[in-house]
């Protein structure tokens, strides 16, 4: 990187951070919150002292990180949008290789094992009465409905947690997720559903008795399902891009021929 493009970015990043901290600063003071309107152009430009287009470049980046909205005739405002922004990075470390989704799996894992622990405290009946009815009607479900409902389950325990972090990365993992648990309900034996239909039930049975072992052990028992699932399609699929490659290489040599 050349002096001129580092000391540009340098600059970018100051500009960034004063726009932040100032955001920061009206919140702290209570004249703005989420779902607020922030400054306008004009009024950042007046008060900060920076550049219209120095401006511009911090609330792009911003909006990029799902920490604001430009909304088309009304102005720019605060929002939080970050659960989006990060599913953004973790997509982007999976196509560049750079993480896979047993690595998802993983940290989903960690993350409910956390959420139930404080659900066991926070919990309150029509929780246990809503997580109950969820788990009930997976049984009865398609396998396309199935993957949805087992989604909106391992929500509603982190919700029921109560905590905001752990809830915005289930946000940012969701997507992800629900698209593993879609490529692998096609190949998911049956008996491995009813296995973690069974796990539904016992964690909803041990939410409600403040059973914290007993629920930790059916959520590891769950994922212990996904984790073996996912190693047998990653390999299958592993096996079909070789042959698919083999193929592709036999062709070759016979066109040389």
């Amino acid at each position: 990187m050349t002096e001129r493009k580092q000391k540009t970015k340098e600059e970018h990043e100051k500009v960034y951070f004063t726009v932040i901290d100032y955001i920061k600063q009206l919140a702290m003071e209570g004249k703005i919150a989420f779902g607020g309107k922030i400054p306008s152009e004009r009024e950042l430009m007046n008060t900060l002292g920076l550049s219209r287009n120095s401006i511009r470049e911090a609330l792009r980046s911003m909006e990029n990180m799902g920490l604001i909205e430009s909304r088309q005739g009304q102005g720019n405002f605060l929002v939080n949008h970050m659960g989006e922004s990060l599913n953004r990075v973790f997509s982007m470390l999976l196509f560049m290789g750079e993480s896979d989704y047993v690595e998802i799996s993983q940290l989903r894992r960690f993350i409910e094992i956390g959420a139930y622990l404080l659900a066991v405290r926070k919990a309150k009946e029509e929780d246990l009465d809503r997580l109950d009815g969820i788990w009930r009607g997976i049984n009865q479900c398609s396998e396309e409905e199935k993957v949805k409902r087992d989604k909106e389950f391992h929500d509603e325990i982190i919700r029921i947690s109560g905590n905001r972090l752990l809830s915005i990365l289930n946000e940012s993992l969701g997507d992800l997720f629900k698209t593993l648990i879609a490529d692998l309900a096609m190949n998911i034996a049956s008996n491995d559903w009813d296995e973690l239909c069974r796990c539904h039930e016992k964690v909803s049975r041990c939410l409600r008795d403040r059973d914290i072992q007993g629920g930790m052990k059916a959520i590891r028992e769950h994922y212990n399902i996904i984790d073996r699932d996912l190693e047998a399609y990653t390999k299958k699929a592993g096996n079909s891009e070789k042959a698919a490659k083999d193929r592709e290489g036999a062709e070759g040599e016979t066109e040389n021929l």
